[in-house]
């Protein structure tokens, strides 16, 4: 490249330690993971008690029908089981955060009567339309609060 070049080179300066920090920082994400993965957790929590979609839109009401089968008028809420399996499983450089409950991508994502087959009375699984009730995702403030997580992460403390 022609023109004047300054070259940045890892040493003993506060420069170097902090570049030399920083690329081991880069090397496991572990720490930021983890608290994203705690974040998501409280935002989730959040979502449920609001009864809203990440994006603020409110979850859609149960049918006439549902409301006369189950106990209690919560949406996704009957028991707490859903919200008490979330989970998040992190490693150097993976977060994931969800249940591993099959009814959880039904709740997620929505399901149309019959969609998993009949039952061996021919009745239909499930036995009526379930619409989408997203409860996973980042709102706009979730993206920011991890902006800010990563953002804090990567700033290297400067010493003397």
């Amino acid at each position: 490249m022609a023109g004047a070049m300054l070259d940045v080179v890892i040493d003993s300066s506060q420069v170097g330690k902090a570049l030399e920090e920083l690329g081991r920082r880069l090397d496991d994400f572990t720490t930021p993971l983890n608290d994203i993965g705690e974040y998501l957790h409280q935002s989730t929590d959040e979502r449920f008690r609001r009864k809203v979609a990440p994006d603020g839109s409110p979850w859609a009401p149960l049918s006439p029908v549902t409301l006369a089968r189950k106990k209690g008028t919560g949406i996704l809420r009957e028991k707490g089981t859903l919200q008490d399996t979330l989970r998040k499983q992190v490693s150097s450089t993976e977060l994931a955060f969800g249940t591993d409950r099959l009814y959880g991508a039904v709740q997620q994502l929505g399901r149309k009567k019959g969609a998993s087959g009949k039952t061996s009375k021919g009745r239909s699984i499930p036995w009526g339309d379930i619409p989408a009730r997203e409860y996973l995702g980042l709102s706009a403030d979730d993206e920011a609060e991890v902006l800010l997580i990563i953002c804090d992460y990567l700033l290297v403390p400067v010493t003397g």
